[in-house]
């Protein structure tokens, strides 16, 4: 149970293989392709294999289509393992053309029927008003336009008193001022223009209105009515349509996804126009177990080589741990580095379970820090709570407390206080993860120099445990030591790191 040893493993096949070989790549766990633009070394005649886009557009395609719709996208549905092109976008085409017919005769019952609305509502104004629609309707010199403008411009209108129309308010709410403009036919584009400067939205007046307002709100509410029912009837014609092919277009999105997915593997590609090879790196005891899974291909061939070898080529084998999942949550605290070649995991594990079991066992706290595993399973920080969430319970059934205030029944108890327990609990977890990475460091320096004189050296843990011990014997133990012996080797380990620092500088000039 430590870091990984790595393989740079070749597989080289045909290239009629390629597919199968990326569908069983797909759900390999432990190997770890690598880009062949990093592989190919300028050989005429040998490239890295280029991704095709068909299956992303296709994609976008059906997005586009299912918002339409108003169909959630999933991918519950098993995929294929191929997809016949030609008759998928056929299918698509004509999805669109039948989305597009819809809305097509939607989207112009919605402006028609927006359009009577507004009509609707400059006629209520009419019926307030004191024009008389039929004197001018009949007025061979002047003409009258009707519609609205927003509230913020109503001021303006005051910059214009003097010029030749008249202006009469018919209304307002909380958007719009309602209003009519008469002119002389002479100034009409003039004064067209100073209210087209004031965002003024004209509002066509049907010609059966004369005369006839109420007949004619009637006529329109009666139309409004009607086209909203025919929109509804365009949804409802929506709905049938995705619900008679929304097996169909679900399926095809788990399979065009699933091919997407597939298709993207081909940046690890190594094309030699007859052959295809894929590099990738590979712990080595799991190498026969990974070359079963393409037993079934008889073209396949593998080379394996140093995991070091295309290191000039920034081809670098990952670091990967491999840890029993009972410590496995620890690797969250342990951050095994690219750089590493030693795995604490297990360390910190026996570490904090011990800490979390018999320093903080309680009921009350392992069931909560148990709860937050569990909510934050999926996260990375889900697992390890987890683990000390049971840790801690199984360490509250010996001492039988609930947030180290309530005894539920006569348990076994440490010769400490609640407080001074919690608190040697924290400092020797503190203390603990200090000396492992102390020890981590000491193993990969180079420098025995470094291994003995440094914070997280020799001299830097003879520092921290003394203090801990003058600490734990004067105030817990309640012994009365000579702190001279203890202040001497502090002091004799401090001048030592200071001195091998000022060295250090010194031959770095």
């Amino acid at each position: 149970m430590a870091i990984e040893e790595m393989v740079l493993l070749n597989m080289t096949f045909d290239c009629q293989d390629l597919d199968q070989v990326l569908f069983k790549l797909k759900d390999s766990k432990y190997f770890y392709p690598q880009s062949a633009s990093k592989i190919v070394n300028n050989v005429k005649g040998v490239h890295a294999l280029q991704e095709d886009n068909v299956y992303t557009k296709m994609l976008d395609r059906l997005i586009q289509i299912a918002s339409d719709i108003k169909l959630d996208l999933n991918r519950d549905l098993s995929p294929d393992y191929s997809l016949n092109y030609d008759k998928n976008d056929a299918y698509l085409k004509e999805m669109e053309e039948e989305i597009k017919k819809i809305k097509d005769v939607q989207d112009q019952l919605i402006q028609e029927k927006e359009e009577n609305e507004k009509t609707l509502e400059m006629l209520n104004r009419l019926t307030l008003s004191e024009v008389n629609l039929d004197q001018l309707a009949e007025s061979q010199y002047m003409k009258a336009r009707f519609g609205r403008f927003k509230r913020q411009n109503l001021d303006k209108i005051k910059y214009y008193e003097g010029r030749p129309f008249i202006f009469n308010k018919l209304g307002e709410d909380h958007n719009y001022v309602w209003c009519c403009y008469i002119v002389t036919n002479n100034l009409l584009l003039e004064v067209d223009n100073i209210f087209q400067a004031l965002g003024f939205e004209e509002i066509e007046i049907p010609s059966f209105v004369h005369g006839k307002l109420d007949d004619a709100k009637k006529e329109l509410d009666d139309e409004i009515r009607a086209m909203q029912e025919y929109i509804l009837r365009m949804d409802q014609k929506m709905t049938i349509l995705r619900e008679t092919n929304k097996v169909d277009l679900l399926k095809l999105y788990s399979t065009a996804s699933f091919l997407q997915r597939i298709e993207a593997y081909k940046v690890f590609v190594v094309d030699y126009q007859s052959k295809c090879a894929i590099y990738g790196f590979l712990p080595t005891r799991i190498v026969d177990e990974f070359k079963a899974r393409f037993s079934s291909i008889s073209s396949m061939e593998y080379q394996q080589l140093p995991a070091d070898i295309l290191d000039h080529q920034q081809v670098v084998a990952p670091t990967v741990v491999h840890n029993a999942k009972i410590v496995k949550p620890f690797e969250a605290v342990s951050k095994v580095k690219q750089a590493d070649v030693i795995d604490t995991t297990i360390a910190f594990a026996f570490l904090y379970y011990a800490v979390f079991g018999i320093f903080l066992g309680d009921l009350g706290v392992g069931a909560v820090l148990a709860l937050l595993g569990l909510l934050m399973r999926k996260k990375k920080m889900g697992p390890l709570f987890l683990s000390l969430g049971i840790a801690t319970l199984l360490g509250g059934l010996i001492y039988g407390d609930v947030f180290y205030t309530i005894s539920l029944y006569p348990a076994i108890a440490l010769p400490l206080s609640t407080i001074y327990k919690i608190i040697d609990g924290l400092v020797l977890l503190i203390a603990g993860t200090y000396t492992i990475n102390a020890f981590k460091k000491m193993y990969l320096q180079n420098s025995t120099v470094e291994r003995v004189l440094s914070m997280k050296g020799i001299c830097g843990l003879i520092v921290v445990y003394a203090v801990l011990v003058y600490l734990g014997c004067a105030f817990e133990a309640h012994m009365n030591l000579p702190i001279m012996p203890f202040a001497i080797v502090i002091v004799a380990c401090l001048v030592l790191i200071f001195v091998k620092s000022i060295m250090k500088k010194r031959s770095t000039r």
